[in-house]
């Protein structure tokens, strides 16, 4: 116990000597000290401009004069534009300190990509002139500024009456992770709802940079005007500092519209013209629309090759004519013309020749471009492929055989004009043979009845 007591005694004792010995060396030192005083806001918000209160001592027993005090700069902290990183404090008394402390103020910017913690704000101070000086880091408390955002949309438009996927990407632009955010979006119009869910998503957590995706179901009123229609967006969380619930709202635009589809089949055929029927199947109307025969290797077109129908509400429909041949027809027929023309060219080969083209029309396609303005103001052009068969241009085959038929009918009146040529050219020669054969007899029975007289005249002289 009392080896005890003679160490605590042995303890106070050398305190005190310290005490006094540190009190008789400051007597005749300057000895200054820089503290934080404060600090707004407290604590600092990346970001933000932050003001530093610092307290400034003279602790020595030997005054001080033209002190400089300067900010280092560091990050997060920077020196703000037009301000100067050290202020003369002046002459500090001996002993100037407590409540008497001077007083410095200090504006700084905090970088905007701080995260939240605990950072070291650096100071030196030095008496002007003097070739050292000392330094000292005072912590400052940084609180990273949550901010979110609503950056993306993916469809900018929706076809009425169809169901459509729409996302709404949410990004963190702040300097600290997002918690617990509430997203939800209102047409005050009501053109536009979600299907298979409500228009409020709930979001966990969204760090530093990242992004979160909120998909929805979405129709537009079948029955709507075609147009721009309003999106409220609205973003809930918790600010971290505050710990008030912070709500971000703004709006977008969707529009409702757009284009639209079309449907044709082949009407009828007559008199080498051959109609079609256009109608619009989509959910808008289209408008100054025009029905085109594009180039192609399959067929012809006689005459203008694009016809102008005007408007097409959704649902109606019109028709529009060609003069349309097929290349196999156009073929056919050559083919026909060159063998009729020397008479060759049988009832067979005209029937072959024929069903041959009735094969090849039912694998014909007719390409066909429909163009149109939607309702954007945008000009489309669609373009649909129309099966031909062989009854789509029945009357075009028939005319093929029956010319084929009128080619031969006329090689066989040409051989019978040649038969009228002969007869009379043959009854002419049995004529002129006749009267030659006629004055052949006459003249051999005028020699007959001479040569008898002859005989009786020579045989009278004899006689005598």
């Amino acid at each position: 116990m009392r080896a005890k007591l003679a160490v605590g005694l042995a303890i106070i004792c050398l305190s005190c000597l310290s005490l006094v010995y540190a009190q008789s060396n400051t007597e005749d030192r300057k000895v200054v000290s820089v503290s934080l005083v404060n600090q707004d806001p407290d604590p600092a918000i990346a970001g933000d401009i932050l003001e530093v209160r610092l307290g400034v001592q003279n602790l020595g027993g030997e005054a001080i004069d033209n002190l400089i005090v300067e900010i280092v700069p560091s990050y997060p902290f920077e020196i703000l534009p037009g301000e100067q990183a050290f202020q003369n404090v002046g002459s500090v008394m001996a002993y100037q300190s407590g409540s008497n402390m001077k007083i410095i103020k200090c504006r700084l910017k905090v970088n905007k990509d701080t995260p939240a913690g605990t950072y070291e704000l650096k100071v030196k101070y030095y008496e002007e002139g003097a070739l050292e000086a000392s330094q000292k880091s005072l912590s400052i408390d940084v609180q990273s500024k949550e901010s979110a955002e609503v950056i993306y949309i993916d469809k900018t438009t929706l076809i009425p009456g169809k169901q459509t996927s729409l996302k709404f990407t949410v990004n963190n632009v702040g300097s600290s992770p997002l918690k617990d955010l509430t997203f939800r979006w209102v047409n005050e119009d009501k053109i536009l709802l979600p299907v298979g869910s409500d228009n409020t998503k709930y979001i966990k957590y969204i760090d530093i940079g990242e992004s979160a995706e909120l998909q929805y179901q979405v129709i537009a009123d079948s029955n709507a005007d075609a147009g721009l229609y309003e999106l409220s967006l609205y973003l809930t969380y918790e600010d971290s500092i505050t710990k008030e619930e912070k709500t971000i709202s703004t709006i977008a635009g969707v529009y409702v519209g757009g284009e639209t589809d079309f449907d044709v089949a082949f009407s009828e055929s007559s008199s080498g013209s051959t109609s079609f029927s256009i109608a619009n199947i989509g959910s808008n109307p289209a408008f100054s629309v025009s029905i085109i025969v594009p180039q192609q290797r399959s067929w012809t077109v006689s005459g203008s090759n694009s016809v102008i129908i005007g408007n097409l509400n959704k649902g109606d429909y019109t028709v529009a004519s060609f003069t349309l041949q097929s290349a196999v027809q156009m073929n056919l027929n050559r083919t026909a013309g060159g063998q009729g023309s020397s008479g060759n060219i049988s009832q067979d080969r005209r029937q072959f020749l024929g069903d041959n083209f009735s094969q090849n029309m039912s694998s014909q396609n007719l390409l066909l471009q429909i163009a149109y303005t939607d309702t954007m103001g945008e000009r489309r052009i669609v373009e649909k492929s129309v099966q031909m068969s062989s009854q789509t241009l029945g009357n075009t085959s028939s005319a093929f055989s029956t010319a084929s038929g009128t080619r031969r009918n006329g090689s066989s009146q040409s051989q019978n004009d040649l038969s009228g040529y002969y007869i009379p050219a043959l009854a002419l020669v049995i004529v002129i043979a006749y009267f030659i054969y006629r004055r052949y007899r006459k003249k051999r029975s005028s020699g007959a009845s001479a040569k008898p007289k002859e005989f009786s005249d020579q045989k009278g002289i004899r006689s005598r």
